[in-house]
């Protein structure tokens, strides 16, 4: 049997707090999560607990389920979850790019300054790697500290547009309701003139 088209569409599905509310968007406060530790790789357990009616609580609002199979990840769990295709797509980590570009180029800078200074090859070598990594960490930090920073002045611009468009659609509103009652006031005064007086 075909679909009746008849039926209404889903309304639409709201994102975020109405405008003027002080509280930032789901996606300020939700930040992208790139890697997520123990995730269920069963089926048969999502599909036996999303069949099954949720715990009612107070107000009729399910319960959350305390969930004592997950701990903590490890040092061996995150070795696990290195994917081969992770060396190649490393440059799509946001910063990533940044990070060792200031890395190889501290790590050639401080190598061989301490090279031509009179250290031999090995002992520069070893100064280049450590200059690599320690400027591929702050330059690292860095940028997560300006994405940071980006992320919450674009969460300030988003609540500055949503509060005035809130205060333009009440200004808008107001001056509805004058007009409205400016009509009816007319209406009145228009009804209470007699009906011989040209003006």
């Amino acid at each position: 049997m075909a679909q009746d088209d008849n039926t209404p569409p889903p309304p639409p599905r709201l994102r975020g707090p109405p405008p003027g509310a002080t509280e930032p968007p789901d996606h300020v406060k939700q930040p992208q999560i790139y890697e997520i530790f123990h995730s269920p790789t069963t089926t048969s357990s999502s599909s036996s607990s999303s069949s099954s009616p949720p715990a009612a609580g107070v107000e009729g609002q399910a319960q959350p389920q305390p969930d004592n199979t997950l701990s903590r990840p490890t040092f061996k769990d995150g070795v696990q979850s290195i994917k081969s295709d992770d060396w190649t797509k490393i440059h799509h980590i946001p910063c990533a790019r940044e990070g060792f570009m200031t890395g190889i180029g501290a790590g050639t800078v401080v190598g061989a300054g301490r090279y031509f200074v009179g250290a031999k090859v090995p002992k520069a070598a070893n100064w280049a790697c450590g200059a690599f990594v320690l400027g591929s960490v702050v330059q690292w930090e860095y940028c997560q500290a300006q994405r940071r920073k980006e992320r919450a002045a674009m969460a300030r611009v988003v609540e500055v547009i949503d509060r005035k468009q809130a205060e333009k659609k009440a200004e808008a509103a107001e001056a509805a309701r004058l007009r409205r009652e400016a009509a009816e006031e007319e209406k009145a005064r228009q009804a209470r003139r007699s009906w011989y007086k040209l003006w």
